[in-house]
């Protein structure tokens, strides 16, 4: 039996920068618009942030001296429109947050869809495989957590008993996951020990 959990970010990664307005370190999140200047066809885009506490804005670098002939027509238009999931994009975007030097604050919370591939009967092992839809700050333990209802400590107890296999408490720790895929195996007593669930034939 198998069951995927596919792990979305709810909300905007939060940048911890100094703020001059402030006159300390503050967070910053994306203002929901972009910033475009064009100069004979080349174009420069920013993502604007700005203080969560004050509203000082600060833009994030997407785009420097690019030609506009070498950016996608469809992309060029989100910009100009400041299309929101193309702000969420950039949000995540570990390419242009480390080029710009930013230092990542906080944890997004998360959201995990549920999907089976057939029915499930007690005393069976059910192979889980997490799809992470985008790289953010998350780790395999809060998920799980968050899906089983239950502690790090039992879920720790449940790794050294083999209730769950295929992943260590190293890796379920770990919070450097990339958007791709993780998979390991719960005992259907680990999945059905504080929750309930409605199985459908696929």
């Amino acid at each position: 039996m198998k069951v995927t959990w596919t792990v979305s970010p709810v909300g905007y990664q939060r940048i911890a920068k100094h703020c001059p307005s402030c006159s300390i370190k503050r967070d910053f999140t994306p203002s929901g618009a972009f910033r475009v200047n064009s100069q004979k066809k080349v174009l420069d885009v920013w993502s604007i942030y700005k203080c969560v506490h004050c509203n000082y804005t600060w833009n994030i670098a997407l785009f420097s001296r690019l030609h506009v002939s070498k950016i996608d027509r469809e992309l060029h238009h989100r910009l100009m429109a400041n299309d929101a999931a193309t702000v969420l994009h950039f949000a995540y975007d570990n390419t242009t947050l480390k080029r710009n030097n930013a230092e990542l604050s906080g944890r997004p919370d998360f959201r995990i869809q549920e999907q089976w591939s057939a029915s499930l009967s007690p005393g069976e092992r059910i192979e889980v495989s997490v799809r992470i839809s985008r790289s953010f700050q998350v780790s395999l333990m809060s998920i799980l957590q968050k899906q089983l209802m239950l502690s790090a400590g039992e879920i720790k107890r449940r790794v050294e008993s083999g209730k769950i296999r295929g992943i260590t408490m190293k890796k379920l720790k770990s919070r450097k996951l990339k958007d791709t895929e993780y998979k390991f195996q719960l005992s259907a007593e680990t999945l059905f020990a504080q929750r309930r669930i409605a199985l459908k034939h696929r």
